[in-house]
């Protein structure tokens, strides 16, 4: 991949916003190198205390610097490094009094969960920093929010309040596949090793 371009670009998104297609369909239709994290990987080993907002972010994070270190000067970034904590920081926002009253163990550790996951975004949101050349935000369908979980609405506004506050270019985006990966690679001029229309319709086909 010596030859793809050296632009190193995150997608971001609450889950099932469609970030893998997008990039799927970019990384065919660019040439640029695919990084993701298998979900596995970012699991907590234990079913410990607390593992889903203080282990996974953590797993996650160190899975994903690892894939887009390998990948070289150019690469499209499945999530972002951004993800898990993002993940996290919303299970711990959208809990219900119900959670604790079944584990009320977990109770005296609420100020460590939330003391610790502001250490981490402040970790994940340094290295987007000096990471990314910008990042492209799939936004939720507004005819569907009504639909949506609280868990992925807050998640996705998570996601934009951090952006906002990075150094990073980004832009906001929704609409059909196409679209997207037409003006993503508009915008970044970035060169096209198969047509648009070929690679989103394979990056469906893999889906």
């Amino acid at each position: 991949m010596k030859d793809s371009p050296a632009l190193r670009l995150a997608v971001t998104g609450a889950p099932g916003s469609g970030k893998t297609a997008v990039c799927t369909a970019l990384s065919l239709a660019t040439g640029l190198s695919y990084a993701t994290i298998s979900p596995e990987l970012a699991a907590p080993v234990a079913d410990r205390r607390l593992a889903a907002t203080v282990d996974a972010p953590m797993r996650g994070f160190e899975q994903r610097v690892d894939s887009e270190a390998r990948l070289g000067p150019g690469f499209v970034s499945d999530g972002s490094v951004l993800h898990e904590w993002a993940i996290a920081e919303a299970l711990r926002r959208t809990r219900r009094l119900g959670h604790w009253l079944r584990r009320p163990q977990d109770l005296p550790f609420r100020v460590f969960e939330q003391r610790y996951l502001v250490a981490h975004a402040g970790i994940v949101v340094r290295r987007a920093n000096t990471t990314y050349d910008g990042i492209v935000h799939l936004r939720m369908d507004p005819e569907a929010v009504a639909d949506e979980s609280e868990f992925r609405a807050v998640t996705d506004q998570i996601l934009l309040q951090t952006l906002h506050e990075t150094t990073i270019p980004y832009l906001v985006i929704g609409g059909p596949l196409e679209e997207i990966v037409t003006r993503v690679t508009g915008m970044y001029q970035l060169p096209q090793v198969i047509p648009v229309p070929d690679a989103v319709s394979a990056a469906i086909e893999a889906a």
